[in-house]
């Protein structure tokens, strides 16, 4: 489960790492995700698609995935974000790990 963030809203996307190709330290396999910081969703977007080749269609297609999922709470949900509590909760009920950076 991969969650991303902006001004409140939050987007997020399930992925399963194919079966032979697990990181050997999945914190280290998603550090390059830091780069996201910061950036508006169209800027992400531009960012993903610049290290498509580098990152591999996995970590790309998760990532897109979860964007996707962002900007249609970004357009739908207005001014209702979730309360800390709330997404942690979330994701300790839907995901298998979670990583926080």
């Amino acid at each position: 489960m991969f969650k991303i963030s902006c001004g409140g809203i939050h987007g997020f996307a399930e992925f399963n790492l194919p079966r032979g190709s697990e990181p050997a330290d999945l914190v280290k396999w998603a550090t390059v995700f830091g780069g996201l910081k910061g950036l508006e969703p169209k800027q992400a977007i531009h960012y993903i698609t610049e290290h498509q080749c580098l990152w591999g269609e996995v970590r790309t297609h998760f990532l897109l995935k979860c964007l996707d999922n962002l900007i249609f709470n970004l357009d739908n949900c207005g001014n209702l974000p979730m309360s800390q509590e709330q997404v942690r909760a979330f994701l300790m009920e839907y995901a298998f790990t979670y990583y926080s950076f």
